[in-house]
This record gives structure tokens, C-alpha cells and sequence, in this order.
């Protein structure tokens, strides 16, 4: 090689050293001749280079330099120009705070909904303060205080909220739930609510179809599982276990509850398990309900009335007879010392159908009696004449301010005796209540219910 060239311009190589060659002209021939000459040539070419290099390295930090203070000017000149009342950090007075509160507000939701709870709880009580004849920042509080199970003092929050908005549907929904929650406190007593497809037989991880299909039919039943536990002695009793067993066993290790026995209002296979009936019994598949309870257990008392254990082991082969536990009208159960759950059987909806009743003021109705219906009486062990009596004369005779929590979601989370009576298939029909009359009722909610699960299909 004789000959470099390069787009270094003359300017910039006289910036280097004192022997600067001007790289744009040909290797002298003298540095040219020897490996020494042209290894002097490259140290000096590197160093011209490096010279260029930090010279441009020094133009461009004064440059971004020059760019951020007219950014700074131009920023300046920008907010002295916005009027005074237009953003919301220069409001002044009532306006100023109804946005504070607000923000604050819709921070505790935030919060709420990513599980920081005490961080609800401290923006809430902040929206209150600035203003506390808002309805929502007393609401934002007591969900907060619901959620770490502090239930008098979320309940004493939500009566607030409700007494400032009294007409707000979701606003009286969460007050009285609160309040059944804070008198079952008082009564030593827990209930916790699973709802399939929302706290239990969810859709489970990696690739199990036959598992995802049986989950999203669960989810269209919108079965109720229920946990009855007395606070003191931390034990449980759960009612129609079924679906997702290791779901439903993971809820009583997270509440730290001790499971005493296994009760099933009817012998429906949505209530216990097993082999589904025609035309899905033909598909091979099982869902996991009261025997495998029985198999990981086996000393588990299964409470079930005398009537409908047929059904049930028909569903469950595996189970025998000497498995179950029968509860025959009257019969009681004891979770501790202030928790005693009474079994009424209630036929119609099959022979055997029962309800529990706690404490004299809870009842579990399973698909006995719903908020404004009752069960189907048109599947197999159905009975109208049953159902009536169960209705008009067993259920009639508890008392008003009794809360009835349903075995589906079929019109809310619960309901109570009175207000059944008084709008419900508690309510007496007819000047002498007759039977025909009494169908008649019967009869439209079958249609409704069927219309129901025919949507929830659809």
C-alpha cells in the first residue's frame, strides 16, 4: 500500500499534533520506502482521528446543552401562558378539593383492586377528609375494610355511604351484605360463599381439555358451595361440595378452617359429583364431587337425608351405603358450642331434598327455595304436592328475619324468609291457597328457570 486516503478535513487534522500530515494527500514516498515510516504514518493518522473524535464529542454536549435550556425557556413561556382556572392543580376552593377528593377516590379503587388494602384504606379516609358528605369515599373505605375482614367497622362505613345515597342499588347490596356479615360475627359464625367459576373451579393452568370443558359447564350452573364454621373452634362443615375439589379444599386452608363433615342439600350430580346423567353420562367423564371427598377422607361424615342416597351412589358407584351419615328431619349437628346446624327435609324438588338450618336464623335452602322461585319440580323425583308443603307449611314456619342463602345464583346471593313471604313462593296465594293456584305459580318459574339455563347454554 502506498497511498491513504481519507475525509478528515485539513482543519481538522491541524488540530493534532505539531507533525501533523494533512491525511488527504499521499504517503510521502520517504515514509513510504520502510515498516517504520508507515507505522509512524498510522500513530499519527490514529492520533488526528482521536483529536476529531473528542472535538466532536465537545460540540455536541454544548449543543444538547443549548437544546435543554431552550426547552427550559420554552416551558417557561408555555405555563405563564395557561390561564390560572384551567388545569386542575391551580383550582381554587371547593373546586380544587372536589378534585383531590376524587382522585384520592379513584386511587383507594386502584389500590383495591391490586390487593393494597391498607393503601385503600389510608386514600379513602384522605377522600373523606376533604369531602365527607360524599358517598363513593365512604364506599371506597368500608370494600377496603371488608377485604381484611375487619366487618363492624366496613359495615359502620357502608351505612354511611348508604345513608348519603339511599336510592344507589350497589351502594344498599354491599350495606346489607355487611350486615349479615357482622351479625354472623356476633354469632361466632363464618359463612363463606364460593361461587363456581368465580372462587373455585376456575380455569385451571397448562393443557387439560376434558378439565376446562367440566369447569365452564360448572360456571354456566352458577353453583353455590358453602363453607358453615364456627369461630371458635375453627371447624367447618361444607355443603355440595362439588366440581373442583382441590379448589374447594384449597379455600379451607386459606381460611384455616378444620373440616368436620360434608353435607348434600339433594342428590342432583351438580350438588355432589359423578357420572353425569343421559345424554352426557355416555361421554366417559366424571366430576369430581362428595366421593372423592370421601376417598382423600374417608372418615368424613356425608350427611345426606335417607331418600335421595340412591341417586347419589347410582352417580357414585364407589360409594356404599355405610358411607353416608343420614339426616332425617330434625336431625342436628354441632360445630362447637354456639354453632348448631338443624336438617329439615324439604322434598319436591327430589324426595330427599333438606335444607340446614344454623342457629335458628341462617338457612341453607339449597334448590329448595330461591330468591323469588323455587326448585324445578319436572326432573326425576320432582313432586308439585311437596314442594308446596315444604314451601307453605315447613319454610312458612321459620322465622322472618331469617337469611336464605340459595344453592344457585339464581336471582342474588341470598334472600330471607319475610321478604319471601312477601314477594316470593313463601307467599301465601289465593284466599284459600289453593293447590291449583299454587302450580300455576310453580309452573311459571319452571318456564323461567328453563328459559334461564337454556340462555346460560346459549
Amino acid at each position: 500500500m502506498n497511498q491513504q486516503s481519507s475525509h478528515v478535513s485539513e482543519e481538522n487534522a491541524a488540530q493534532g499534533t505539531g507533525n501533523a500530515i494533512l491525511i488527504d494527500e499521499p504517503l510521502p514516498e520517504e515514509l513510504a520506502q520502510t515498516p517504520s515510516g508507515r507505522f509512524e504514518f498510522s500513530k499519527t493518522l490514529l492520533r488526528q482521528l482521536h483529536a476529531v473524535s473528542a472535538q466532536n464529542q465537545d460540540q455536541n454536549q454544548d449543543q444538547e446543552q443549548q437544546q435543554h435550556q431552550q426547552e427550559a425557556r420554552e416551558s417557561q413561556e408555555s405555563q405563564a401562558a395557561v390561564p390560572a382556572d384551567d388545569p386542575w392543580w391551580m383550582a381554587e376552593g371547593d373546586e380544587k378539593t372536589d378534585i383531590c377528593a376524587l382522585l384520592y377516590s379513584n386511587r383507594a379503587a386502584a389500590a383495591h383492586a391490586l390487593g393494597k388494602y391498607s393503601a385503600a384504606i389510608s386514600d379513602a379516609s384522605k377522600s373523606i377528609d376533604l369531602r365527607p358528605d360524599w358517598a363513593k369515599a365512604y364506599f371506597r373505605k368500608a370494600e377496603a375494610l371488608l377485604a381484611l375482614a375487619r366487618v363492624r367497622e366496613s359495615y359502620s362505613y357502608y351505612k354511611r355511604a348508604a345513608a348519603l345515597e339511599p336510592n344507589d342499588i350497589h351502594v344498599r347490596v354491599s350495606c346489607e351484605r355487611a350486615r349479615i356479615m357482622a351479625q354472623n360475627e356476633e354469632l361466632g359464625l363464618s359463612v363463606v360463599q364460593l361461587l363456581a367459576g368465580r372462587d373455585f373451579a376456575l380455569k385451571p393452568k397448562g393443557l387439560h381439555p376434558i378439565r376446562s370443558r367440566i369447569f365452564e359447564f360448572a360456571a354456566g350452573m352458577q353453583n353455590y358451595v358453602y363453607l358453615i364454621a364456627d369461630t371458635d373452634t375453627r371447624k367447618c362443615i361444607v355443603v355440595d361440595a362439588c366440581w373442583d375439589i382441590d379448589g374447594i379444599l384449597a379455600v379451607i386452608e386459606r381460611e384455616k378452617l378444620l373440616l368436620a363433615a360434608a353435607a348434600v342439600t339433594h342428590g342432583h350430580f351438580d350438588h355432589t359429583g359423578g357420572i353425569p346423567p343421559a345424554p352426557f353420562s355416555s361421554l366417559r367423564i366424571k366430576v369430581g364431587g362428595v366421593s372423592e371427598l370421601k376417598r382423600r377422607m374417608p372418615h368424613l361424615p356425608l350427611l345426606v337425608h335417607p331418600l335421595d342416597v340412591p341417586e347419589i351412589i347410582g352417580a357414585n358407584p364407589q360409594l356404599k351405603p355405610h358411607h353416608f351419615t343420614p339426616t332425617p328431619n330434625g336431625f342436628n349437628f354441632r360445630l362447637g358450642s354456639r354453632t348448631q346446624i338443624q336438617f329439615l327435609h324439604t322434598p319436591g324438588h327430589t324426595p330427599g331434598s333438606q335444607c340446614l338450618f344454623v342457629n335458628e336464623c341462617r338457612l341453607f335452602s339449597g334448590d329448595t327455595l330461591f330468591p323469588g322461585s323455587c326448585g324445578r319440580v319436572d326432573l326425576k323425583g320432582g313432586c308439585v304436592e311437596d314442594m308446596i308443603e315444604s314451601l307453605q307449611t315447613r319454610l312458612c314456619a321459620i322465622p322472618d328475619q331469617t337469611i336464605v342463602y340459595p344453592g344457585h345464583e339464581y336471582g342474588g346471593e341470598w334472600t330471607s324468609i319475610g321478604r319471601e313471604k312477601k314477594r316470593g313462593f313463601l307467599k301465601p296465594v289465593g284466599p284459600e291457597g289453593s293447590a291449583e293456584e299454587k302450580w300455576s305459580r310453580l309452573d311459571r318459574c319452571r318456564h323461567q328457570d328453563h328459559h334461564r339455563k337454556k340462555t346460560a347454554g346459549d
